[in-house]
Formats: C-alpha cells, sequence, structure tokens
C-alpha cells in the first residue's frame, strides 16, 4: 500500500477519534449542567426555561460537533488522479473497508466508492468465468 494512502487512513482515523474526543467532553459538560440543574430544582423537568442553568443546557446542546467528510465527484478530479483514486477504491476494499468508509477515507462520493468495488467484482467474476471455461476447454481436449 501507498504511503500516501497509508495517511489518508491515518488522517481518516484521527478526525474520527478528535471527533469521538469532543463528543464525550460535550457530554461531559452537558452532565455538570444537568447535576446543577437538579441540585438546585431537584429535577431538569422543574427547572424553569429562563433558569440561567436550563439556558446554559440548551445552549451546551447548540455546541453538538460535527462530523463530516469531503465528498469529491469523479468529475471533479483529473483523469489521472481520478484512476489512482479506483485503485485505491479496491485496495481499501480488499483490505475490508466498507464503503462507507472507503468513500470518507478518499474523499468521495458514497456512490462512487460502491460503483467502483461492482465495476471490480464484475471483472473479476469475469476474469474467474473466462479461466474456468478455458480449464474446461483444455480438459476436454485432455481427453
Amino acid at each position: 500500500m501507498s504511503k500516501f494512502l497509508e495517511l489518508k487512513i491515518r488522517n481518516y482515523e484521527k478526525i474520527i477519534h478528535d471527533h469521538n474526543r469532543a463528543n464525550k467532553r460535550l457530554y461531559d459538560e452537558l452532565l455538570v449542567l444537568i447535576q446543577r440543574c437538579e441540585g438546585r430544582y431537584k429535577s431538569v423537568l422543574k427547572a424553569p426555561d429562563d433558569s440561567p442553568e436550563w439556558q446554559s443546557i440548551v445552549l451546551k446542546q447548540t455546541e453538538q460537533p460535527v462530523l463530516s467528510f469531503r465528498s469529491r465527484k469523479m468529475g471533479d478530479m483529473s483523469a489521472r488522479e481520478a484512476a489512482k483514486i479506483r485503485r485505491e477504491v479496491v485496495e481499501l476494499y480488499n483490505r475490508g473497508y466498507p464503503t462507507a468508509i472507503i468513500a470518507h477515507i478518499l474523499g468521495i462520493k458514497a456512490f462512487l466508492a460502491g460503483r467502483t468495488i461492482v465495476n471490480y467484482q464484475h471483472q473479476i467474476n469475469y476474469q474467474n468465468t473466462v479461466q474456468s471455461h478455458e480449464r474446461t476447454r483444455q480438459l476436454g481436449a485432455k481427453k
């Protein structure tokens, strides 16, 4: 596997790790705010909508981290880059990555990764069929 593809994988893993860490931090902070609110009003449900405790909970909820990835189309790339991406899709697919994760790692639309995988599977099936027919023909010729 190319070093550049390994770098793309590590970058994807870092994005996921950072997002998970940010999410955990948000929920830890929300828990503290909820506990303060419950300490004062005995229940979050009993807190008035205009109370500072409730307002801080509502405000904190708007800080939910967003996970997003690039999603280019093949038309946005040069022919050379598109060919490279197709090879990388196949390489990641053969390593067992699911389609959506392949798309995230490579920064392409999921349907492009899926279509590339389907085309690759058809190509492999065709090659296997041709080889099978050739073996059958060779065995028939030996009789």
